[in-house]
This record gives structure tokens, sequence and C-alpha cells, in this order.
């Protein structure tokens, strides 16, 4: 795919790596059309890329509502007449034990995470096979690839998400239009503030957190190489590794290490 002058719809792009990635594909060329449910936001970050002398169409979109996913769609083929890549970025947290979860937060971080992106493939697809091009990228997580505990619900929308490309990717053969995952690894963002229920007592730390211009940088290679899967932070091949040497002996690390209950007791002792 050839970035430069490609017309790249970005969800999720008024902070953190959607906000990174507006900024990496605007530099390298391409006509960036941005959204998010915060306007304001969202006009910033244009503002930021205008003052390089970029242009950067704002249009504001809940991808959990299908009038505003094709109005988003709609807007950038208004103003281009094409979609040359989407970016699958807007996401949300969620933390919990499997047993403690209520059904209405699994429902809303599936809305989001997984059918946001449903409704946003399947608005742009129909101009990228008429044009016999384009590029879908989902951005999922390692999480996506080996759950943790504590975070079942988000893992599992992100396992979706891996899945949904898999099938678009074999479905949209001989097309034109390819289909990519791009799996980051814990990043500096304000993911975790802004997550539908937060880990009360555990908070990842900064300083193990990865920038998201470097995850950004990565996006805009794995875009360029039309590469299927692209794992970002050596710490996440790392668990992969791991996972796929001995799954046992990984998951007694991570029960010793990162169960939630273990955690609360622990808490607990220290009160």
């Amino acid at each position: 795919m050839r970035v430069d002058s490609a017309v790249t719809v970005i969800t999720g792009a008024s902070s953190g790596i959607g906000r990174a990635a507006a900024l990496a594909f605007a530099r390298a060329g391409a006509r960036v059309v941005l959204a998010a449910r915060d306007a304001g936001r969202l006009t910033d970050v244009a503002r930021e890329i205008e003052a390089l002398g970029l242009p950067a169409l704002v249009a504001p979109a809940d991808v959990t509502r299908d009038d505003q996913v094709r109005g988003l769609m709609a807007a950038s083929l208004q103003k281009h007449g094409r979609i040359d890549i989407l970016i699958c970025n807007a996401g949300v947290g969620l933390y919990g034990r499997v047993a403690d979860l209520p059904d209405d937060a699994l429902r809303r971080v599936f809305e989001v995470n997984f059918f946001g992106a449903v409704r946003c493939a399947r608005a742009a697809l129909p101009s990228m096979l008429e044009q016999r091009s384009g590029l879908i990228q989902m951005v999922s997580s390692i999480v996506g690839r080996r759950a943790l505990p504590g975070y079942a619900g988000y893992c599992a929308s992100k396992f979706a998400l891996g899945g949904l490309a898999e099938s678009l990717r074999v479905e949209l053969a001989g097309t034109g239009v390819v289909a990519q995952t791009v799996y980051p690894g814990l990043t500096a963002t304000e993911f975790a503030q802004h997550a539908i229920r937060r880990n009360p007592s555990r908070s990842p730390g900064a300083a193990r957190a990865m920038p998201a211009d470097r995850v950004a940088r990565r996006m805009l290679e794995a875009a360029r190489t039309g590469r299927r899967d692209t794992f970002i932070s050596a710490g996440g091949r790392l668990l992969l590794l791991a996972s796929a040497l001995s799954p046992t002996l990984t998951d007694r690390l991570l029960a010793r290490f990162m169960n939630p209950r273990a955690q609360d007791d622990a808490d607990a002792l220290s009160d």
C-alpha cells in the first residue's frame, strides 16, 4: 500500500495511539480523516497536523452508532472521493473477574472494540471493493493473543478482533483489499483512565509502557508492507513465545503474579 496521498480514516483519533497514528500517517503524506466522539479534541489534533502544512478532516463519530459510522465514511467520500486505508483503533478497557463482570459492561466493551470495527469495515468496504484497492488495519492488543487474568472481557473483545481480521483477509482475497492486525503491548496513553471498569488495586507502571508514537511508526510500516500480523513490544513477543513453549507454566506464573483474587487478598492484608 502506498501511504503517500492515501485517504486514511482513523477511529479513536482524539488521543493515544489514534492521535499518534494520525500524525505519523499525515507526515507520510496521507490525507487523514479523524474520527472519535470528542469533536474538540479531534480539532486539536487536526490543528497539529495543519500546523505541519498537511491536510486533515475532522469527522466526529461514535463507532457504536450505525448512522454515525455511515456518516463518517460518507464525509470521507464526499471530501476525497475514496477511502484507501481504514484504521480501526477505537477501543475501551474493562477490568474484572468473569464471575463479577456486569452484562452491560461486557456488552459495552464488545460494542466499541469489536462491533465498532465491524461497522466501520462494512461501511468502508463497498468503496474499497469498487476501486479494487484498500487496507483495513485492526488495532488489537497483545492480550488479544494471550489473555491475562482480570481482563477477560477486554481480552475476549481483542481476540474477536483478530478473528475478524483473519476471516476478512481470506474473504477479500483477489479483490485488491487487504486486512491486517496490529498487536501493541502496554502503551503510554489515557486508556486506563477511560476504562469502563478500572483495576482499583493495580495500575501498569508508566516506565514499562512504550510511547504511542512508537506504536504509530509500526502501524505505518505495517500499512506499507502489508504484513498480516505485527507484534510491537518485545515483552509481548516474549509472552507469546513462553505461552507457546509452555502454556501450563505460563498459566501458573500469571496466576501467581496477576491473579486478581490474590491481589485483592494482598491488598486486604495491607489495609
